[in-house]
């Protein structure tokens, strides 16, 4: 699991002039939301991008800093400037430790589809992030899927993810994650058939 520090400072001022000084200075709007409600605080624009690059694609629980307090969070939902690229807002969410909560967590395949390579299918992720739920301690960065014996019209479900110590998968067990599309479900000819699981020895 990735631990990542950053340092915030509380903020009073709302709104979209506040905000927009704010950004003029380096800082990005952001709020902690929590069981005590919602608070608003800034942080560095800098020091987030950083942390991003290192956090990348991963999930990860950030520990979040000031002079009066230590708040231990996840990124719920980052908003950029499409054009500028520049952060406008950031959410967290508190979580504690001992308690459970729920996150998504990214999907990463490996290897080559046996339907593939050798049966003229097509590998598609269906699911590119899968909610799970969790103790903070428990989190992992990301869940990852092997594909090499995946024939076409096979999938992997949710059922078939690997097992964590104390992860749960949260959503329809029989939820398609990846699937090894032939021709023939391509054209059409097997019209509301479900796939084949992959059995896993």
């Amino acid at each position: 699991m990735k631990q990542l520090q950053l340092s915030f400072a509380s903020r009073t001022e709302k709104g979209r002039h506040p905000a927009l000084r704010l950004r003029k200075t380096g800082r990005v709007p952001s709020v902690i939301y929590g069981k005590s409600g919602s608070f608003p605080v800034s942080i560095d624009d800098v020091e987030f991008r950083m942390l991003m690059r290192q956090k990348g694609d991963a999930a990860a629980t950030i520990q979040l800093s000031s002079n009066e307090k230590t708040v231990l969070t996840i990124i719920t939902e980052v908003q950029r400037n499409t054009i500028t690229d520049r952060f406008m807002h950031v959410d967290f969410q508190e979580i504690s430790s001992g308690e459970m909560f729920t996150t998504a967590v990214p999907v990463r395949v490996k290897g080559e589809a046996y339907g593939v390579k050798n049966e003229k299918a097509m590998l598609e992720v269906v699911r590119h992030k899968v909610l799970v739920r969790c103790l903070p301690e428990h989190l992992i960065e990301a869940i990852e899927i092997d594909v090499t014996d995946l024939r076409a019209g096979q999938s992997i479900h949710i059922k078939d993810l690997p097992q964590f110590e104390g992860i749960e998968y949260v959503g329809d067990p029989k939820g398609i994650v990846v699937a090894c599309v032939g021709e023939e479900a391509e054209e059409g000819t097997k019209e509301n058939e479900a796939p084949t699981t992959l059995n896993k020895k």
